[in-house]
Protein backbone atom coordinates (compact mmCIF):
# COMPACT_ATOMS: atom_id res chain seq x y z
CA UNK A 1 0.00 0.00 0.00
CA UNK A 2 2.73 2.54 1.08
CA UNK A 3 4.65 1.22 -2.39
CA UNK A 4 1.22 2.47 -3.91
CA UNK A 5 1.14 5.40 -2.44
CA UNK A 6 5.26 6.34 -3.29
CA UNK A 7 4.24 5.31 -7.33
CA UNK A 8 2.14 7.71 -7.27
CA UNK A 9 3.55 10.45 -5.63
CA UNK A 10 6.58 10.10 -7.95
CA UNK A 11 3.93 10.03 -11.27
CA UNK A 12 3.11 12.90 -13.07
CA UNK A 13 -0.53 12.78 -12.45
CA UNK A 14 0.54 12.36 -8.68
CA UNK A 15 2.64 15.78 -8.68
CA UNK A 16 -0.10 17.85 -10.11
CA UNK A 17 -2.88 16.51 -7.72
CA UNK A 18 -0.58 17.44 -4.74
CA UNK A 19 0.05 21.07 -6.01
CA UNK A 20 -3.40 21.91 -6.87
CA UNK A 21 -4.62 20.50 -3.45
CA UNK A 22 -1.93 22.85 -1.92
CA UNK A 23 -2.81 26.32 -3.89
CA UNK A 24 -6.58 25.08 -2.76
CA UNK A 25 -5.94 24.91 1.09
CA UNK A 26 -4.08 27.98 0.77
CA UNK A 27 -6.82 30.27 -1.35
CA UNK A 28 -9.06 28.81 1.71
CA UNK A 29 -7.26 30.10 4.12
CA UNK A 30 -6.88 33.65 2.40
CA UNK A 31 -9.95 34.04 1.61
CA UNK A 32 -11.37 33.29 5.09
CA UNK A 33 -8.80 35.27 6.86
CA UNK A 34 -9.59 38.49 4.20
CA UNK A 35 -13.54 37.84 5.25
CA UNK A 36 -12.42 37.80 8.55
CA UNK A 37 -10.17 40.66 8.65
CA UNK A 38 -13.06 42.72 6.67
CA UNK A 39 -15.25 41.82 9.38
CA UNK A 40 -13.26 43.07 11.88
CA UNK A 41 -12.48 46.29 9.76
CA UNK A 42 -16.81 46.83 9.60
CA UNK A 43 -16.79 46.40 13.21
CA UNK A 44 -14.04 48.60 14.27
CA UNK A 45 -14.77 51.47 12.33
CA UNK A 46 -19.04 51.74 12.69
CA UNK A 47 -20.90 53.87 11.59
CA UNK A 48 -19.85 57.78 11.02
CA UNK A 49 -21.59 60.65 12.79
CA UNK A 50 -22.62 63.98 12.11
CA UNK A 51 -22.68 66.46 15.23
CA UNK A 52 -25.43 69.28 14.77
CA UNK A 53 -24.29 72.58 15.13
CA UNK A 54 -25.32 76.44 13.96
CA UNK A 55 -24.83 77.28 10.22
CA UNK A 56 -21.96 79.51 9.97
CA UNK A 57 -22.49 83.65 9.98
CA UNK A 58 -23.33 85.37 7.28
CA UNK A 59 -20.88 87.72 5.62
CA UNK A 60 -22.05 91.06 3.96
CA UNK A 61 -20.22 94.41 3.07
CA UNK A 62 -21.86 97.35 3.66
CA UNK A 63 -21.40 101.09 3.31
CA UNK A 64 -22.34 104.02 6.56
CA UNK A 65 -24.59 106.90 5.50
CA UNK A 66 -26.22 109.63 7.64
CA UNK A 67 -29.96 108.69 8.47
CA UNK A 68 -30.63 111.93 7.56
CA UNK A 69 -28.84 114.50 5.13
CA UNK A 70 -31.81 117.68 5.09
CA UNK A 71 -30.10 120.83 2.63
CA UNK A 72 -30.85 124.29 3.12
CA UNK A 73 -31.96 126.19 -0.28
CA UNK A 74 -32.01 129.86 -0.66
CA UNK A 75 -35.91 130.87 -0.09
CA UNK A 76 -36.77 133.72 -1.68
CA UNK A 77 -40.58 133.84 -0.67
CA UNK A 78 -39.85 134.43 2.91
CA UNK A 79 -37.16 137.58 2.58
CA UNK A 80 -33.62 137.98 0.94
CA UNK A 81 -30.67 135.63 2.60
CA UNK A 82 -28.14 137.71 4.42
CA UNK A 83 -25.81 135.06 6.08
CA UNK A 84 -25.25 131.73 8.09
CA UNK A 85 -25.22 131.38 11.22
CA UNK A 86 -23.03 128.88 11.53
CA UNK A 87 -20.07 127.68 9.87
CA UNK A 88 -18.89 124.50 8.32
CA UNK A 89 -18.60 121.33 10.59
CA UNK A 90 -20.25 123.22 13.50
CA UNK A 91 -22.49 120.55 15.48
CA UNK A 92 -25.69 121.91 16.22
CA UNK A 93 -29.29 120.58 18.26
CA UNK A 94 -32.48 120.89 16.77
CA UNK A 95 -34.32 123.65 16.75
CA UNK A 96 -30.83 126.08 16.47
CA UNK A 97 -31.14 128.78 14.07
CA UNK A 98 -28.92 128.25 10.95
CA UNK A 99 -29.30 130.78 8.59
CA UNK A 100 -29.82 134.67 8.61
CA UNK A 101 -32.75 135.89 6.76
CA UNK A 102 -34.55 139.57 6.33
CA UNK A 103 -38.17 138.00 6.13
CA UNK A 104 -40.74 140.04 4.81
CA UNK A 105 -42.60 140.89 7.92
CA UNK A 106 -45.29 142.55 6.24
CA UNK A 107 -46.18 139.33 4.18
CA UNK A 108 -46.50 137.54 7.75
CA UNK A 109 -48.68 140.69 9.45
CA UNK A 110 -50.76 140.34 6.14
CA UNK A 111 -52.03 136.70 7.06
CA UNK A 112 -52.34 137.40 10.26
CA UNK A 113 -55.15 140.25 9.36
CA UNK A 114 -56.60 138.05 7.31
CA UNK A 115 -56.82 135.71 9.67
CA UNK A 116 -58.27 137.89 12.81
CA UNK A 117 -60.87 139.59 9.65
CA UNK A 118 -61.90 135.90 9.02
CA UNK A 119 -62.38 135.15 13.04
CA UNK A 120 -63.68 138.34 13.02
CA UNK A 121 -66.65 137.66 10.44
CA UNK A 122 -67.09 134.30 11.85
CA UNK A 123 -68.23 136.21 15.60
CA UNK A 124 -70.27 138.31 13.34
CA UNK A 125 -72.28 135.25 11.95
CA UNK A 126 -72.62 133.83 15.38
CA UNK A 127 -74.13 136.78 16.89
CA UNK A 128 -76.79 137.29 14.12
CA UNK A 129 -77.91 134.07 14.08
CA UNK A 130 -78.55 134.16 17.88
CA UNK A 131 -80.84 137.51 16.91
CA UNK A 132 -82.13 135.54 14.07
CA UNK A 133 -81.97 131.58 14.64
CA UNK A 134 -84.37 130.49 11.77
CA UNK A 135 -82.47 132.39 9.02
CA UNK A 136 -81.24 130.48 6.33
CA UNK A 137 -79.22 132.75 4.89
CA UNK A 138 -77.15 133.74 7.65
CA UNK A 139 -76.57 129.95 8.24
CA UNK A 140 -74.95 129.71 4.60
CA UNK A 141 -73.08 132.99 5.35
CA UNK A 142 -71.33 131.29 8.27
CA UNK A 143 -70.42 128.35 6.39
CA UNK A 144 -68.80 130.68 4.16
CA UNK A 145 -67.05 132.67 7.09
CA UNK A 146 -65.90 129.38 8.34
CA UNK A 147 -64.23 127.73 5.24
CA UNK A 148 -62.26 131.21 4.72
CA UNK A 149 -61.49 131.38 8.29
CA UNK A 150 -59.95 127.56 7.83
CA UNK A 151 -58.42 128.89 4.93
CA UNK A 152 -56.87 132.25 6.35
CA UNK A 153 -55.05 130.01 9.21
CA UNK A 154 -53.61 127.48 6.95
CA UNK A 155 -51.59 129.98 5.20
CA UNK A 156 -50.31 131.49 8.20
CA UNK A 157 -49.23 128.06 9.71
CA UNK A 158 -47.63 127.41 5.82
CA UNK A 159 -46.11 130.47 5.71
CA UNK A 160 -44.54 129.83 9.57
CA UNK A 161 -43.68 126.10 8.70
CA UNK A 162 -42.00 127.73 5.72
CA UNK A 163 -39.72 130.02 7.49
CA UNK A 164 -39.15 127.70 10.35
CA UNK A 165 -38.19 124.67 7.78
CA UNK A 166 -35.62 127.25 6.05
CA UNK A 167 -33.84 128.36 9.03
CA UNK A 168 -34.20 125.78 11.90
CA UNK A 169 -32.16 122.87 12.53
CA UNK A 170 -34.74 119.37 12.16
CA UNK A 171 -32.35 117.19 13.86
CA UNK A 172 -29.46 117.01 15.69
CA UNK A 173 -26.11 117.08 13.55
CA UNK A 174 -23.00 118.46 12.15
CA UNK A 175 -23.37 121.45 9.33
CA UNK A 176 -21.93 121.39 5.69
CA UNK A 177 -21.68 124.70 3.78
CA UNK A 178 -22.52 124.51 0.19
CA UNK A 179 -22.86 128.22 -0.54
CA UNK A 180 -22.20 131.54 1.20
CA UNK A 181 -22.82 134.36 -0.90
CA UNK A 182 -23.97 135.54 -4.43
CA UNK A 183 -27.01 133.11 -3.73
CA UNK A 184 -29.87 132.48 -6.83
CA UNK A 185 -33.54 131.13 -5.71
CA UNK A 186 -33.55 127.45 -4.77
CA UNK A 187 -29.40 127.48 -4.98
CA UNK A 188 -27.86 125.33 -1.65
CA UNK A 189 -27.21 126.82 1.10
CA UNK A 190 -25.75 124.21 3.30
CA UNK A 191 -26.81 120.50 4.39
CA UNK A 192 -27.03 119.14 7.70
CA UNK A 193 -26.15 116.10 8.15
CA UNK A 194 -27.32 113.91 10.74
CA UNK A 195 -25.16 112.71 13.68
CA UNK A 196 -26.51 109.13 13.58
CA UNK A 197 -25.46 106.54 11.06
CA UNK A 198 -27.02 103.87 9.69
CA UNK A 199 -25.22 101.36 7.10
CA UNK A 200 -26.61 100.32 3.72
CA UNK A 201 -26.05 96.71 2.60
CA UNK A 202 -27.41 93.95 0.08
CA UNK A 203 -28.23 90.87 0.87
CA UNK A 204 -28.79 87.94 -2.01
CA UNK A 205 -32.04 85.92 -2.93
CA UNK A 206 -30.52 83.19 -1.63
CA UNK A 207 -29.49 84.40 1.97
CA UNK A 208 -32.77 86.39 2.13
CA UNK A 209 -34.50 83.80 4.12
CA UNK A 210 -31.96 83.45 6.49
CA UNK A 211 -32.34 87.13 7.97
CA UNK A 212 -35.36 89.07 9.39
CA UNK A 213 -35.73 92.52 10.80
CA UNK A 214 -34.46 93.06 14.43
CA UNK A 215 -31.71 90.80 13.72
CA UNK A 216 -28.35 92.04 15.77
CA UNK A 217 -25.27 92.15 13.60
CA UNK A 218 -21.45 92.52 14.46
CA UNK A 219 -19.58 95.00 12.21
CA UNK A 220 -16.37 96.13 12.00
CA UNK A 221 -14.64 99.49 10.14
CA UNK A 222 -12.52 98.34 7.14
CA UNK A 223 -10.06 101.25 7.44
CA UNK A 224 -9.32 100.92 11.19
CA UNK A 225 -10.59 97.94 12.72
CA UNK A 226 -12.95 99.45 14.89
CA UNK A 227 -16.03 96.77 15.87
CA UNK A 228 -19.26 97.76 17.31
CA UNK A 229 -22.81 96.51 17.24
CA UNK A 230 -26.06 97.10 15.38
CA UNK A 231 -29.49 95.95 14.57
CA UNK A 232 -31.41 94.69 10.87
CA UNK A 233 -34.00 98.09 10.71
CA UNK A 234 -35.71 97.13 7.37
CA UNK A 235 -35.10 94.64 4.15
CA UNK A 236 -36.42 95.86 1.11
CA UNK A 237 -39.44 94.06 -0.47
CA UNK A 238 -38.61 94.95 -3.53
CA UNK A 239 -35.03 93.56 -5.45
CA UNK A 240 -32.44 96.52 -6.60
CA UNK A 241 -33.67 96.09 -9.83
CA UNK A 242 -36.91 97.80 -9.44
CA UNK A 243 -35.66 100.83 -7.25
CA UNK A 244 -34.42 102.99 -10.51
CA UNK A 245 -38.29 102.43 -11.81
CA UNK A 246 -39.32 103.88 -8.33
CA UNK A 247 -37.40 106.90 -8.27
CA UNK A 248 -38.04 107.73 -11.83
CA UNK A 249 -40.28 110.83 -11.99
CA UNK A 250 -43.53 111.55 -14.22
CA UNK A 251 -42.69 113.47 -17.25
CA UNK A 252 -44.10 116.85 -17.15
CA UNK A 253 -46.73 117.67 -19.57
CA UNK A 254 -45.25 120.21 -22.01
CA UNK A 255 -48.86 121.49 -23.61
CA UNK A 256 -49.88 123.19 -20.29
CA UNK A 257 -50.88 126.86 -20.73
CA UNK A 258 -50.74 127.97 -16.94
CA UNK A 259 -47.48 127.35 -15.56
CA UNK A 260 -48.38 128.41 -12.63
CA UNK A 261 -50.77 125.15 -12.29
CA UNK A 262 -50.14 122.60 -10.07
CA UNK A 263 -48.94 119.40 -12.03
CA UNK A 264 -51.50 116.35 -10.85
CA UNK A 265 -50.42 114.03 -8.11
CA UNK A 266 -50.30 110.40 -9.75
CA UNK A 267 -50.13 107.26 -7.84
CA UNK A 268 -48.76 104.88 -10.76
CA UNK A 269 -50.15 101.63 -10.82
CA UNK A 270 -47.31 98.58 -12.55
CA UNK A 271 -49.62 95.88 -13.85
CA UNK A 272 -46.34 94.20 -15.51
CA UNK A 273 -43.26 94.46 -13.51
CA UNK A 274 -39.95 93.66 -14.87
CA UNK A 275 -37.89 91.52 -12.45
CA UNK A 276 -34.84 92.74 -14.14
CA UNK A 277 -32.20 90.40 -16.01
CA UNK A 278 -33.10 86.68 -15.91
CA UNK A 279 -29.25 85.67 -15.36
CA UNK A 280 -28.48 87.68 -12.73
CA UNK A 281 -29.06 86.81 -8.70
CA UNK A 282 -31.80 89.05 -7.02
CA UNK A 283 -30.18 91.57 -4.55
CA UNK A 284 -32.07 93.13 -1.75
CA UNK A 285 -31.29 96.30 0.42
CA UNK A 286 -30.15 95.67 3.94
CA UNK A 287 -30.26 99.16 6.19
CA UNK A 288 -28.60 98.85 9.61
CA UNK A 289 -29.22 101.13 12.43
CA UNK A 290 -28.98 101.52 16.17
CA UNK A 291 -25.06 101.47 15.59
CA UNK A 292 -22.83 101.93 19.04
CA UNK A 293 -20.00 103.57 16.96
CA UNK A 294 -19.37 106.38 15.45
CA UNK A 295 -19.02 106.39 11.87
CA UNK A 296 -18.26 108.64 8.71
CA UNK A 297 -20.07 108.63 5.90
CA UNK A 298 -18.77 106.54 3.09
CA UNK A 299 -16.86 104.10 5.12
CA UNK A 300 -16.63 100.41 4.26
CA UNK A 301 -18.15 98.42 6.81
CA UNK A 302 -17.67 94.25 7.18
CA UNK A 303 -21.34 92.78 8.50
CA UNK A 304 -21.68 89.54 9.97
CA UNK A 305 -25.11 88.21 11.03
CA UNK A 306 -24.90 85.49 13.61
CA UNK A 307 -27.24 82.84 12.34
CA UNK A 308 -29.91 81.01 14.42
CA UNK A 309 -29.91 78.07 12.14
CA UNK A 310 -29.43 74.74 11.96
CA UNK A 311 -28.49 72.78 8.56
CA UNK A 312 -28.16 68.75 8.16
CA UNK A 313 -26.56 67.06 5.14
CA UNK A 314 -29.19 64.78 3.53
CA UNK A 315 -27.17 61.55 4.39
CA UNK A 316 -28.56 61.80 7.56
CA UNK A 317 -32.41 61.58 6.70
CA UNK A 318 -34.31 58.62 6.49
CA UNK A 319 -36.60 58.55 3.32
CA UNK A 320 -39.66 59.43 5.69
CA UNK A 321 -37.39 62.82 6.88
CA UNK A 322 -36.54 61.31 10.33
CA UNK A 323 -32.91 60.80 12.05
CA UNK A 324 -31.22 58.37 14.23
CA UNK A 325 -29.84 60.23 17.37
CA UNK A 326 -26.95 58.94 19.29
CA UNK A 327 -27.40 58.52 22.95
CA UNK A 328 -24.78 58.53 25.81
CA UNK A 329 -25.46 54.77 25.62
CA UNK A 330 -24.38 53.88 22.28
CA UNK A 331 -27.47 53.45 20.99
CA UNK A 332 -29.83 54.72 18.52
CA UNK A 333 -33.35 57.26 19.25
CA UNK A 334 -35.16 57.69 15.81
CA UNK A 335 -36.47 60.90 15.93
CA UNK A 336 -39.25 62.80 13.61
CA UNK A 337 -38.07 66.00 13.39
CA UNK A 338 -39.66 69.66 11.28
CA UNK A 339 -37.46 70.90 8.23
CA UNK A 340 -37.74 73.09 5.64
CA UNK A 341 -35.94 72.96 2.38
CA UNK A 342 -34.36 76.20 0.87
CA UNK A 343 -32.85 76.56 -2.18
CA UNK A 344 -31.85 72.97 -1.92
CA UNK A 345 -30.47 72.93 1.72
CA UNK A 346 -32.38 71.51 4.67
CA UNK A 347 -33.06 73.67 7.62
CA UNK A 348 -34.21 72.06 10.82
CA UNK A 349 -37.61 74.31 12.10
CA UNK A 350 -38.31 71.29 15.33
CA UNK A 351 -36.88 68.91 16.87
CA UNK A 352 -32.71 69.02 17.05
CA UNK A 353 -30.36 71.18 18.88
CA UNK A 354 -26.53 71.81 18.78
CA UNK A 355 -24.43 69.08 19.88
CA UNK A 356 -27.02 66.02 18.73
CA UNK A 357 -24.74 63.46 17.10
CA UNK A 358 -26.62 61.85 14.17
CA UNK A 359 -25.87 58.78 12.44
CA UNK A 360 -24.68 59.12 8.99
CA UNK A 361 -26.48 56.67 6.25
CA UNK A 362 -28.50 55.07 8.09
CA UNK A 363 -29.28 50.91 7.24
CA UNK A 364 -32.61 50.28 6.11
CA UNK A 365 -32.76 47.62 8.91
CA UNK A 366 -31.81 49.81 11.72
CA UNK A 367 -34.47 50.38 14.44
CA UNK A 368 -35.00 52.94 17.32
CA UNK A 369 -33.21 51.52 20.59
CA UNK A 370 -30.99 49.75 18.67
CA UNK A 371 -27.27 49.06 19.58
CA UNK A 372 -24.87 50.76 17.48
CA UNK A 373 -20.73 50.76 16.58
CA UNK A 374 -19.53 54.16 15.59
CA UNK A 375 -16.27 55.32 14.07
CA UNK A 376 -13.66 56.45 16.30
Amino acid sequence: MINKFKRFVKSTKGKWLIVIALVSVLLIYFAVKKVNSFNSSNKEQGYDTYQVEKVSALKLQGKATPKLIKTYNNNSQIGTFISTRVTDGQKVKQGEPLINYNIYQNKRQQLVQKVDEAQKNVNDDYKNINKEPRNNELQKKLTQDQVALSEAQQQLNQHDRQVNDSIYAAFDGKIDIQNSGNLTDGQPILQLVSDEAQIKSKVSEFDLESIKKGDKVDIKVTNNGKKGKGEIKKIAELPKSYEHKVSEPLAASSDSEDKDAITPHENPVDSDPNGGNDAEVSKYTVIINNIDIPLRAGYSIEITVPLDAIKLPSSVLTKDNRVFVLTKDSKVEKREITIDKVNKEIFVKKGLKPGDKLIVDPKKSLNDGDKVEVAS
